[in-house]
């Protein structure tokens, strides 16, 4: 925690508030009196919260070479280094942010809550609502305060609701992923706000940053005594969304900066990662393809970028011609960071740096100008600093921490001592390449190290001041009494010992689904006194009976899960022993965890399914059978209840009795596996040498391994030459 407690004090005017606050000094051997903002009213303030830009993006060094808008702020106002989110993934790090809480006390943990990467944990704007904090976050804190609120961009994430927050008086929201044709929900016209759609040609940015402009100017022309708080959040730098046909740069910036390039950082596409936790060692080098994807990315985030530069640009234009500049205060920062093929992996949601590391720059009255701090902060941080620079008041239930004091003077505070330390936490799992990797994990960020407990794998810890692109996990090289001791300072930010654990369980085993009859039941464990054991209640529907691991029993039994780390605050579990199931079968399964006390879970997540044992029907639609045709292709369509994977096509010339590879007849029976498309479940086959009378069957494959028995047949000609 900062320190509070030193031999001398400094004074400090805020505006708006009646008395002045005392703030700790490190030296009372030299009290400096600070320059005293001497205007009467509260100042405006303006927050810009990019989407997963990451520091290095944000530099200094990069904002005089491209950026020369956002440089004249960061030239003339205080950078703070060593800023960290605590939950490094959209959603939850901006309802972080709004809450100053962390991601275990909102209880917003993840982007996309019914999605098979949020292990089960919940978030998304819907809870947020039911949680009751859209009455009660820093828009409604700052008006209590007496500001006019304004917010323009991406509130939250996932299950966006038509409902315009209480503490907005403006409330500008974009949808999605995208940077043209965006969707956005307003009350620009209407107080219980409006959906309407950009044109295709608009770009989001410029969309955003004229309205901005135009809030701006009507708030200051209306000679209005009250100050405004502005949120921006620009979907900059973040790649747009997959199924966008437009991209994510403006169209006058398309040949810009052809020649940028990443950096050759030695993390870029790790060369060695046998150090890392277990549960990345899987991770494959980038190939060819995905190391051109980084280079395209990184210089579409620029160009991106490029037009935040532009309307920060328009920003300050409208700060000075209407002479409120110098009673604003402007801050910038990131919603988290990116790993653009660093450590072999793209986007966010772990505890390595470039995925916690944000910018934070801070300008306005009295702010040191062109100096840097690395005093160790959070994201969580920026709520009660905002509130009170705006004399408003700050909740009795926020995690975070004021730094106005360092706002004011950072030489005050030597970095070391302002904080121990920076609770990181994570639920969502990944997909790296093809596969689906629990990244769960909880994390301790120091001034210049890190330890990582990951739920699914061994522990880490980097001392980033010798290894600061955390090349070398020194985990094991530690003393048995320094591993414990991190574990213990895990265990203490964590808090709230006395809470019972908490269990989930991982889709697709949901309530009404057909799942694969070769997945495992698996789900994450989690409890602050450590975790001994998840045990499961597994029961057959159609008798009643439960399941001992063996057989099938009468009475109540329950098996216990496979734990990836017994006795962390987080581990993963997984069960593998499902029995075999007649088709149309249901079981209703429940999960309870036991932590090392032997305190139980007071809630049993319970799921209802079926295990997929019905296999796929394919259908040859062209040709129909005995049609004569000029050349062999053939098409088709396979049909699953889950999804069918793969046709497996047999081609019999009806003259020679002999089976085509795909390259040439042989003897023996054979087939040929065919791809099926996903969205459109067709599959197709031609080849220009087939001829003769044929015999033409397939089966489907569904991705249980479910297989077709009464296969789809016709018979076709392809005259010869």
């Amino acid at each position: 925690m900062p320190q509070s407690a030193f031999p001398g004090f400094r004074w400090i005017w805020l505006p708006g508030l009646v008395a002045a606050i005392a703030f700790a000094t490190i030296d009372p051997a030299t009290p400096q009196a600070s320059a005293q903002i001497s205007a009467s009213r509260q100042p405006n303030i303006i927050l810009i919260n990019l989407d997963d830009a990451d520091a290095d993006l944000v530099s200094p060094e990069q904002l005089e070479k491209y950026f020369p808008n956002l440089n004249r702020m960061a030239t003339t106002g205080l950078r703070f280094s060593n800023c960290h989110v605590t939950t490094p993934i959209c959603g939850p790090s901006r309802a972080c942010l709004l809450r100053g809480q962390y991601a275990h006390n909102t209880g917003i943990r993840t982007n996309d809550p019914g999605s098979v990467r949020s292990n089960g944990f919940g978030g998304g704007m819907r809870q947020y609502a039911e949680r009751g904090y859209l009455n009660d976050d820093l828009g409604t804190w700052m008006q209590a305060a007496g500001y006019r609120t304004m917010m323009v961009g991406k509130f939250l994430h996932s299950e966006i609701l038509n409902v315009v927050p209480a503490g907005w008086d403006d409330f500008r929201s974009s949808r999605g992923g995208d940077y043209f044709a965006t969707y956005r929900f307003t009350n620009a016209e209407h107080p219980d706000g409006r959906v309407t759609r950009e044109a295709v040609g608009n770009y989001r940015t410029r969309v955003e940053g004229e309205e901005i402009v135009a809030l701006l100017r009507g708030h200051v022309a209306a000679r209005s005594e009250q100050p405004f708080f502005l949120y921006y959040n620009p979907l900059a730098p973040h790649n747009e969304s997959p199924a966008s046909p437009h991209g994510m740069v403006e169209r006058k910036y398309l040949e810009l900066w052809p020649d940028l390039e990443p950096a050759d950082d030695p993390d870029f596409n790790e060369a060695d990662i046998s150090d890392k936790s277990t549960v990345m060692r899987g991770v494959a080098p980038l190939n060819d393809r995905l190391v051109a994807y980084a280079r395209k990315r990184h210089r579409e985030r620029y160009l991106a970028m490029k037009s935040v530069d532009d309307l920060f640009g328009d920003l300050l234009q409208v700060l000075d011609e209407t002479g409120v500049a110098d009673e604003t205060f402007i801050i910038l920062t990131s919603d988290n960071g990116y790993s653009n093929g660093h450590h072999r992996l793209f986007g966010k949601s772990d505890a390595f740096h470039r995925s916690t590391n944000v910018p934070l720059y801070v300008t306005g009255p009295d702010v040191p100008a062109g100096e840097s701090a690395g005093h160790l902060l959070a994201h969580i941080d920026l709520a009660p600093t905002i509130v009170e620079l705006g004399g408003g008041k700050v909740a009795n239930f926020v995690d975070g921490t004021s730094f106005m004091p360092l706002v004011r003077d950072p030489s005050s505070v030597e970095p070391r001592r302002w904080r121990d330390s920076v609770l990181i936490e994570n639920w969502e799992s990944r997909v790296v390449g093809r596969e689906d990797l629990d990244f769960a994990s909880l994390a301790l960020r120091f001034f210049d190290s890190v330890y990582v407990e990951w739920g699914a794998g061994t522990p880490e810890f980097y001392d980033l001041a010798a290894d600061p692109y955390q090349l070398e996990n020194q985990y094991d090289s530690l003393s048995a009494e320094r591993r414990e001791g991190l574990a213990e300072k895990l265990r203490a930010a964590r808090g709230s010992w006395d809470a019972p654990p908490l269990t989930t369980i991982r889709l697709p085993f949901q309530s009404g689904e057909v799942v694969n009859r070769h997945a495992a039941l698996a789900g994450v464990a989690e409890g602050a006194a450590g975790i001994e054991q998840v045990d499961l209640s597994i029961q057959r529907l159609s008798d009643f009976s439960w399941w001992d691991g063996a057989d099938w029993r009468p009475a109540a039994v329950v098996v216990p899960a496979e734990l990836a780390r017994k006795g962390q605050m987080l581990t993963a579990w997984r069960y593998g022993g499902l029995p075999d199931l007649s088709p149309d079968e249901w079981l209703i399964v429940s999960a309870r965890a036991v932590d090392q006390p032997g305190r139980t879970a007071t809630t049993a997540p319970s799921v209802i399914f079926r295990i997929d044992t019905t296999p796929p029907t394919t259908a040859i639609t062209t040709p129909l059978s005995q049609a004569v045709i000029p050349s062999f292709q053939i098409n088709g369509t396979a049909r699953d209840e889950r999804f069918a994977t793969a046709v497996r096509l047999v081609i019999r010339d009806e003259g020679t009795d002999r089976y085509w590879t795909g390259a040439r007849w042989v003897e023996r029976w054979t087939y040929l596996e065919l791809p099926v498309r996903r969205r459109t479940q067709a599959w197709s086959y031609s080849h220009a040498e087939l001829r003769g009378r044929l015999y033409i069957s397939s089966r489907g494959v569904d991705d249980s391994g479910n297989v077709q028995s009464v296969p789809a047949t016709i018979q076709v000609v392809v005259p010869g030459r």
